[in-house]
């Protein structure tokens, strides 16, 4: 990733929430992630943001990463209000989980983290659903069963998650990547949108450079970009397969195109 980093500004969160809030069904009732390339977790104002999102009555869903859901954390998120947290944990061993995450992931701390959480579970959490989630790859494909077996004793669900290399080829050889069927265009530009922390909107969660920016938030209504003749135009490309200069796109749906 080489865009600039940064937290959104609890402001700006509003804003979003309370467009979002005003919508309505079944567009209201539409699952929110508040995460993109990113830890929210490190969000120094995460759980707040959680809770005002819920007391809107959204749906609200997290993705984080094991080793940086502290109990006192987890805590404070539950104590938001209703909220779905996903937990990452690709690895089923600190040597898998390194070489998956890299040599600075902590199994150890990881797997502390996710006992308390499912010591949670265990006891119940009204509103508040915690899952595991594991993608398969080639890595820990032969394993997945056996870590299923493990956490779900511990009362946590865990979901598998299909391998996908988001938009580079190279990583194609992590796993086996799902097809669309010949010429389908893809789906993401007229199922959902992504608000970036500086209120960049991107029509896609594979952008995560920011490469096709559909306009900005702190000046437009979700509403006005989602219509606007820009967003129509993308949707255009995609549905005739003309990408023009867009080579981001290209170049990704070579990637899951079946050859017709």
């Amino acid at each position: 990733m080489e865009r600039e980093v940064g937290f959104m500004d609890f402001e700006l969160f509003q804003k979003i929430i309370d467009e979002i809030a005003g919508f309505s069904e079944p567009v209201r009732s539409k699952e929110i992630e508040l995460f993109h390339f990113g830890e929210s977790l490190l969000h120094p104002r995460i759980s707040e943001m959680a809770g005002y999102a819920s007391k809107k009555g959204l749906n609200m869903t997290l993705s984080v990463n094991a080793p940086e859901l502290t109990p006192s954390l987890l805590d404070s998120l539950v104590a938001s209000g209703p909220l779905r947290i996903i937990i990452s944990f690709d690895g089923y061993d600190e040597k898998s989980y390194k070489e998956i995450r890299g040599e600075a992931a902590d199994y150890e701390r990881a797997s502390a983290n996710i006992r308390y959480a499912a010591s949670l579970v265990r006891a119940g959490l009204p509103g508040t659903k915690i899952s595991l989630r594991i993608i398969r790859l080639n890595r820990n494909d032969a394993r997945i069963d056996d870590f299923k077996r493990q956490w779900e004793s511990s009362g946590l669900p865990v979901e598998v998650r299909e391998f996908f290399p988001w938009t580079e080829k190279e990583l194609t050889a992590l796993g086996i990547v799902k097809k669309y069927p010949p010429f389908m265009p893809c789906p993401f530009p007229w199922q959902y949108l992504v608000v970036q922390w500086d209120g960049t909107v991107v029509p896609c969660c594979r952008d995560y450079n920011g490469v096709n920016p559909m306009g900005n938030v702190r000046g437009s209504s979700l509403k006005e970009i989602w219509n606007s003749a820009q967003y129509a135009d993308f949707r255009t490309r995609h549905s005739t397969g003309n990408y023009g200069s867009n080579e981001f796109c290209r170049n990704c749906m070579e990637i899951f195109y079946t050859e017709g």
